[in-house]
């Protein structure tokens, strides 16, 4: 599990809204060859606010990204 990994792509998709509509659209293919590990990857998909927190991903950003908290 990587705390990095995950932060990242949080950031990233606070960031970069032509990539947060890739997600949006197709979690699974935007998520592809990134460094992610398999229950990291399972909750992007799940957009499981709850549980990409739980593998490090930092509160303030988890909730700060358009979309992915009100899911």
């Amino acid at each position: 599990m990587s705390r990095y990994a995950v932060n990242s792509l949080l950031y990233r998709l606070k960031k970069e809204p032509d990539f947060r509509e890739r997600f949006t659209v197709d979690p699974a293919a935007a998520l592809a060859g990134l460094d992610l590990t398999e229950p990291e990857r399972s909750a992007f998909i799940a957009r499981d606010m709850r549980k990409i927190n739980e593998l490090g991903g930092y509160l303030h950003l988890v909730m700060s990204i358009p979309g992915l908290a009100a899911h």
